[in-house]
């Protein structure tokens, strides 16, 4: 095999090492590569997808841009590992990085982006390619003076129809290509003919199960879901259902309890089913109600069951039970199960055994992370089928089995949330915030997606909130949310022409909340290459880190040991780096490391991942804590994967002292550049803001200013902080300020992450020096140590 062609290498950072780790004293830790943040005086970089004829590289999944769609899509739908496809499977081996697409087809655009054009085809249907059944896109080739076109994705010649016929334009476009979003945009959404409806769109339906058990009801629990749940009416799929909504609330201990409320005032009927090994849903009465017709009488009932469970006696659960039975009731119909769940599920069908301390006996196995029970997989595959989604929230004090009951969110497009261990006056925020986001987000129902390929590439694999049928290349998805992405693992079949283009495409129909069944088409053109460097130079760092976390989370429960996931990191890690010193810098000095340029984050990202939850080598880990870990990865788009690794370190009290004297009123939450993740950069009698989109810790050093505790937490020394300290709005300049900069971090994450106040020998501590992933700690390694470890294991590999 000839070697690959070579070009210029692609040098980032440049680190002086030689020797074992010892050697890290030789490099200086400020010029070691890092995040950078935009500068707080710019605006946001606008992206064009392409220019000058040609694919842009994407800005950073986490940076502010606007999107200018040239005829390919914006990267928040569709980005690729390589932005540069290698022409053959030799060269993509010889790369040692994946080619895979990240595939977020409902990601929520910037203001700024260009809008989703529809276009309504409810008539005639949208044209296709009669064979592979893509979609009409820029890349089409028109020929015959516009009488016929080729598939840009199989190469077939397709006839234009009678009505969709224009003349072409002297460089070969359609004289109507900017007319048509489909000829000239990377989205496009369809509005579907009939053909494309198995069924008539359903109405959104909801059925909330609240946990009513003793344990739920004594930590208050059952009280809070019932508030959340009322809260949450309010914003269900947003105003656009109109009428549509349909709503049931349901309760359960050992029993399970359906409602139905006919008139406001009147006693809601109860209806129970009290035999959990065969489960059903009762028929008679009104148990799914019209939101807008019930929505006062579902408020009163929901105000109303704390008290008629307050003396209830059973602890024991039949959480398994409940789900199946509101599986049950959504048959017809479709929708969503919100389940809440406050302890073990231990009777009924699908009941589970505790099995954490037999979990941790094993010898470095990771056997509790994987399913104790396959009948609530085969549960899970039958709500699927039926285009039912559940969403589990779990609000326990201990062990809850979140690896098993997650198959139940994972196979169905669901989510998963814990507050474990639940506290009503902390987490009530947290809770009703993350259930009303859950139901207003934008989203999809009924959702069925494939990622069609152009020759020469394939899919080999998808990996997510997902539901893959046996024997279909298309993926269910009972719900698709903006908060979730699939991973298209893509593999060659052959060899590609060096200098021309391979294309990508999702298409998912789905019904909106609208009610209406569309299709919405995501389009992307990539250049083929033959030289590794340009390989190299596209590679984009944000879908290689998510595709890398996509790989440990299934390792994780694929029956390895711990060692091994881990070493699954520095692996890959290694593998590409050498292949960049090997092809692109094999001139340049043995003690050197050299970083290719688009991937000089890859180690600490790397080594973030090595010390998050789902990887810490300590076996005293809560088990529930990694196995939500693996959740969040398996469905997490690449905005999100980046500050959950690598969070945002903020000094506080700087940032306060520097806008009283600017005068500011109000906080910017895009632009403050974060500190370095080590404790060397935090100054004594500090005040430091950390968060990672899912959940936020404010730090206070002894020593800090006693004017500023008393404005933030109404405290007059550092001796009267209390653990557990709530951080409530003050009427005051610096309370003010801070409040506007967590509304404004909140709103760029879509999450509400609940704010911990933690000082020095609080546990919240011990969370917060956790995520300062740059230093030694029990969770492993510095930052330069792991480098040297990477440049040693790269400089073994070159013998």
């Amino acid at each position: 095999m000839a070697p690959p062609q070579q070009g210029p290498p692609q040098r980032g950072a440049v680190g002086q090492v030689q020797g074992p780790p010892s050697a890290s004293s030789r490099i200086d830790p400020s010029q070691i590569p890092r995040p950078v943040a935009q500068p707080p005086s710019s605006g946001p970089l606008v992206f064009d997808t392409r220019m000058a004829g040609g694919h842009a590289l994407p800005p950073p999944a986490s940076s502010r841009f606007v999107v200018r769609d040239r005829g390919s899509c914006s990267p928040r739908y569709l980005r690729s590992t390589l932005n540069h496809v290698p022409h053959s499977p030799e060269l993509l081996t010889n790369c040692a990085m994946p080619l895979a697409l990240v595939v977020s087809p409902m990601a929520l655009p910037d203001p700024g982006d260009d809008l989703i054009q529809i276009v309504d085809v409810t008539e005639s249907g949208p044209v296709r390619c009669v064979r592979c059944k893509a979609y009409m896109n820029p890349w089409v080739r028109w020929t015959n003076s516009g009488r016929n076109f080729n598939c840009n994705f199989c190469g077939i010649s397709n006839s234009t129809p009678d009505y969709y016929f224009c003349h072409l334009a002297p460089d070969g476009r359609r004289r109507d290509a900017d007319e048509r979003p489909e000829l000239c945009r990377g989205t496009v959404e369809y509005l579907a003919s009939k053909e494309y409806m198995f069924r008539p769109p359903m109405a959104p339906a909801h059925v909330f199960l609240i946990d009513v058990s003793q344990t739920a009801v004594a930590t208050g629990a059952t009280a809070s879901l019932c508030r959340a749940v009322a809260a949450a009416l309010d914003r269900i799929q947003g105003k656009a259902c109109g009428p549509r909504a349909m709503v049931a609330v349901a309760t359960y201990d050992t029993s399970v309890q359906f409602y139905s409320v006919r008139t406001s005032g009147a006693t809601p009927q109860m209806l129970v089913m009290s035999d959990v090994q065969d489960v059903f849903a009762p028929t008679s009465g009104k148990l799914l109600m019209g939101l807008e017709e019930h929505r006062e009488q579902l408020k009163e009932l929901l105000e109303a069951l704390p008290g008629m469970w307050t003396s209830n006696r059973i602890n024991e659960n039949c959480a398994g039970a409940a789900i199946e039975a509101a599986i049950d009731l959504l048959k017809p119909y479709g929708g969503k199960v919100h389940a809440f769940v406050a302890s073990l599920p231990s009777v009924g069908v699908h009941a589970l055994k505790p099995r954490e301390a037999t979990g941790l006996g094993e010898k470095d196995k990771l056997a509790y992370l994987t399913s104790q029970d396959n009948t609530l997989r085969s549960l899970a595959a039958t709500a699927a089928d039926h285009m039912i989604c559940i969403d589990l929230m779990v609000l326990g004090q201990g062990y809850c089995d979140i690896a098993t009951l997650s198959d139940l969110a994972t196979t169905t497009g669901g989510t998963v949330y814990s507050y474990t261990p639940y506290n009503p006056v902390a987490d009530f925020d947290q809770l009703v915030n993350d259930l009303s986001w859950n139901v207003a987000r934008q989203q999809g129902l009924e959702a069925v997606m494939r990622v069609r390929c152009s020759s020469g590439l394939d899919v080999e694999s998808y990996s997510g909130h997902c539901y893959r049928p046996p024997n279909t290349p298309d993926v269910y998805l009972p719900a698709i949310d903006c908060d979730k992405a699939l991973l298209a693992r893509i593999i060659l079949t052959e060899k590609l022409a060096a200098g021309s283009e391979c294309y990508l495409q999702s298409a998912l129909l789905y019904t909106n909340v609208a009610g209406q069944r569309v299709i919405r088409v995501h389009t992307l053109a990539l250049p083929v290459t033959d030289n590794i460097s340009m390989v190299f130079k596209g590679a984009d760092l944000d879908a290689q880190i998510c595709t890398l976390g996509r790989r440990v989370a299934t390792s994780l429960v694929g029956q390895q040991t711990l060692g091994a996931c881990r070493e699954l990191v520095s692996s890959a890690v290694v593998a590409t780096l050498y292949s960049y010193r090997r092809y692109c810098a094999s001139s340049s000095s043995a003690v050197q490391l050299i970083l290719p340029e688009a991937l000089k984050l890859l180690p600490l990202y790397a080594l973030s991942l090595l010390k998050g939850a789902g990887l810490k080598a300590s076996w005293w880990e809560n088990p529930d804590e990694r196995a939500l870990w693996i959740t969040r990865m398996s469905c997490l788009p690449c905005s999100r994967v980046g500050p959950l690794l690598y969070p945002r370190l903020l000094p506080l009290a700087r940032l306060l002292a520097e806008a009283r004297e600017e005068n500011a009123t109000a906080a910017d939450g895009n632009t403050f550049e974060g500190l370095t993740l080590s404790s060397e950069g935090l100054e004594a009698g500090g005040i430091f803001l950390l968060e990672n989109g899912y959940e936020a810790i404010l730090y206070l050093d002894r020593g800090v200013s006693g004017q500023l505790l008393f404005e933030l937490l109404g405290v007059a020394s550092y001796d009267d902080l209390v653990r557990a300290i709530t951080l409530l709005p003050r009427d005051n300049w610096p309370s003010r300020l801070l409040q506007d900069l967590l509304t404004k971090i909140r709103l760029q994450r879509s999450s509400f992450m609940r704010l911990r106040v933690a000082r020095k020998g609080d546990p919240a501590e011990s969370a917060f020096f956790n995520m300062l992933v740059e230093d030694r700690s029990s969770a492993g390694m510095s930052y330069v140590e792991y480098l040297c470890q990477i440049h040693r294991l790269i400089q073994n590999k070159m013998g």
